[in-house]
């Protein structure tokens, strides 16, 4: 039987889910939706040509010849508002190095805003000839120096421009911004809850292969702790398989599960192995990522115990304080076969010190402290955990 790899379980999962999306839909279903976005953007250029109306009433001082103006207008913004609407230029906009693009764009609607501005101008001066004083040097600025006065006369006319564009248009050009930006943090999203998948499944499987290979050495020489050990991981496994599919869960069912931990490792060492354990009861409702504290106790045990038979210490202090949990994990080692160096150097819990340094980053980053190394043959873990920063 061939076995897939993590990563390509995850895209065949991604692909399918992406055809799944796929599903086209009906004209019966298509058709309501199109109804209503004709009807919102109907009332919407509703809206922008009755603003334009009365700015150019009040110029104008006329109602009946306003509309030439409002026609002109509305053509270069809605040219403008749609052109945004296409994923092509939205893509050359949202690129970093799409400035010059985003630039020339509003270059060409100036100086067509400017060239029908103009013809509109031309045309009314030509035949309409009640307007009042107000408006006539308004179209003697427009008309004395030809159709590119506008654009000449830039600095006079950028206000009106930026006027017409930035009603519609504007709304327009923030939205697609926000929609690039979300995109993007949905994207690292998505990338660090996979990372965290994959970080808690190299917990999970090492976990249960040492406690089954723990239960089938005692099932040899006492079967009745044997059965014990069994309902044990039954519940140890209940939480893995649940509970860790959660970012957090209450700080007790981190502390029950680790609790449950100790009293299979009790049966399994029995007198051998003093074992000594604080976990304090905390009625504050903290929450806490899962799986975080028990890779530092079990590899008391790995590294303790499981070494040698000599190794017969491991101490357990769990508490809160001020906000704060505190872990400290001690446990007996063999000084002429572990120095400091190789023991920070030694995996955690059977994955590395890189991968609980990673998840304690991305949950606890700048909240969290961490010393661990060996003085004597003792080797030692304090970790302190801010749980407020959640």
């Amino acid at each position: 039987m061939e076995i897939k790899p993590i990563f390509t379980i995850l895209t065949d999962r991604y692909k399918m889910n992406v055809h799944e999306l796929r599903i086209p839909m009906s004209s019966d279903s298509r058709s309501p939706r199109l109804g209503l976005r004709l009807i919102y953007h109907g009332l919407f250029w509703m809206l922008i040509a009755a603003i334009y109306y009365f700015n150019y009433y009040r110029l104008v001082g006329n109602a009946e010849h306003v509309w030439i103006f409002v026609v002109k207008e509305l053509l270069v913004v809605m040219s403008a508002f749609y052109s945004l609407s296409s994923r092509k230029v939205v893509t050359v906009f949202a690129n970093p190095r799409g400035i010059p693009f985003i630039l020339l764009w509003v270059g060409a609607l100036y100086v067509i805003w400017a060239l029908t501005t103009y013809l509109a101008c031309f045309i009314f001066q030509a035949t309409f000839k009640d307007y009042g004083p107000r408006f006539g040097k308004y179209l003697e600025l427009v008309l004395t120096d030809g159709p590119f006065s506008i654009v000449k006369n830039i600095y006079i006319f950028a206000l009106d421009f930026i006027f017409l564009i930035s009603l519609p248009v504007g709304p327009k050009f923030v939205k697609i911004m926000l929609e690039q930006v979300l995109t993007k943090t949905r994207l690292e999203r998505d990338n660090l809850e996979l990372e965290l998948n994959f970080l808690k499944s190299q917990v999970n499987p090492h976990f249960l292969f040492n406690t089954l290979n723990n239960i089938y050495q005692l099932l040899d020489s006492n079967y009745d702790k044997g059965r014990d050990m069994i309902l044990r991981l039954s519940t140890l496994m209940r939480y893995t398989l649940y509970e860790s599919r959660h970012h957090f869960i209450p700080l007790h069912k981190e502390l029950d599960f680790i609790k449950d931990f100790i009293a299979l490792m009790r049966i399994r060492y029995g007198e051998r192995v003093h074992i000594e354990a604080h976990i304090f009861d905390i009625e504050e409702p903290y929450r806490i990522s899962p799986l975080m504290l028990i890779p530092f106790v079990e590899n008391a045990f790995k590294h303790g115990p499981d070494k040698s038979p000599n190794n017969n210490f491991v101490k357990i202090n769990i508490d809160v304080a001020d906000d704060w949990i505190v872990l400290l994990v001690e446990n007996e080692v063999e000084v002429m076969q572990h120095t400091i160096k190789t023991y920070e150097s030694q995996s955690v819990g059977g994955v590395g010190m890189s991968n609980i340094l990673r998840r304690l980053d991305l949950h606890y980053k700048g909240n969290y402290q961490l010393a661990h190394g060996v003085r004597g043959n003792i080797y030692s873990v304090h970790l302190k955990i801010n749980l407020k920063s959640n």
